[in-house]
């Protein structure tokens, strides 16, 4: 399922205490999606690794009192004078069966030997599929027996929602995926590196820092691939060549695009990331050239970055002219 409706299946779950597991590819977002779904239901989030757990360090370490041993649980597993928590164990499948057995008690039962395990936590489970050459182990089926389970997908329209309302990945980026989403997640499990939503974000903040050229491809190609990085720096090349924000102002009659889609994407991410309430009357000569579906898909950006856009005159006579296209 796509991010949306796999962030609305999961609070539906927490809601009822119902132990959930989310599987997707490497670099997916799948961690930050459980924390921003428990989080934003009032949860606090205890990040759990199960990879770098054995059994006794989830049992705890054994003391004697008054000639009893005692366990006692590690720090992690919330108490009951702690607010409600969401227990996150991610990296499950990474962890050894011997783990994955003792896990099976917390889930099946809430209890850890005399530990249990307050109402008012809930369990979330997350990982990798085998097939994505991550390490992942098989979860034991008794213990994924007690999960609903959940697949999360990649999406390119909504990792560009997402893009251009975190603020967290320059405009560069995401018109190049726009143009390109079928390279947003490139797997290959013969090569070393991969092109996932993370490591676009890790693309986004070493572009941002304007790396020299001779360094740039190299970068990159250890960030996305070499394949992909490849086209990326042609991509970069033509948002570079294009006209500068001045000279789009002044005569916007003489740019010529082209109409080459690559260019298209490029000039609207520019244009929509250097539009305010003081400037947004000068860009509609220029948006008047362009085809329909590239000028709507600007100024969506535009009121994106800055909202207040959409009290201006120009904006609500943009509006009224493209309402056709845009109801």
């Amino acid at each position: 399922m796509k991010a949306k409706q796999m962030m609305k299946s999961l609070s539906t779950l927490i809601s009822i205490s119902q132990p959930s597991f989310v599987w997707g590819g490497v670099g997916i977002g799948k961690s930050e999606m459980i924390h921003s779904v428990g989080e934003s239901l009032g949860y606090q989030v205890r990040d759990v690794r199960v990879a770098l757990l054995d059994p006794v360090d989830l049992r705890g370490v054994p003391s004697v009192e008054d000639g009893v041993t005692k366990w006692n649980p590690p720090v992690f597993l919330p108490t009951e004078d702690e607010p409600k928590t969401l227990l996150f164990l991610d990296e499950l499948p990474h962890g050894s069966p011997s783990v994955q057995n003792a896990l099976f008690q917390l889930v099946k039962d809430r209890k850890l030997g005399e530990y249990t395990l307050p109402d008012s936590t809930v369990i979330v489970g997350a990982g990798n599929r085998i097939q994505d050459r991550a390490g992942a182990n098989r979860v034991n089926t008794a213990l994924g027996d007690r999960f609903i389970h959940l697949n999360l997908d990649v999406d390119a329209d909504e990792w560009v929602d997402w893009a251009k309302e975190s603020g967290r990945v320059i405009p560069e980026v995401i018109a190049y995926i726009r143009y390109r989403p079928e390279n947003l997640f490139v797997f290959d499990t013969k090569a070393q590196v991969q092109a996932t939503p993370r490591s676009w974000e890790y693309a986004s903040r070493i572009m941002a820092t304007s790396p020299d050229s001779d360094i740039e491809q190299e970068l990159l190609a250890g960030t996305v691939g070499e394949g992909v990085s490849a086209e990326l720096i042609g991509f970069l090349r033509t948002c570079r060549s294009l006209p500068s924000v001045d000279q789009i102002i002044n005569n916007p009659e003489a740019i010529d695009l082209d109409n080459d889609p690559a260019v298209m994407y490029a000039v609207c991410s520019i244009i929509a990331r250097k539009m305010t309430k003081d400037n947004i009357k000068k860009f509609m000569k220029f948006l008047d050239t362009l085809p329909d579906e590239f000028a709507i898909l600007c100024m969506s950006d535009a009121v994106i970055g800055n909202p207040d856009l959409k009290k201006t005159k120009a904006y609500i006579d943009f509006d009224v002219k493209h309402q056709e296209l845009t109801l």
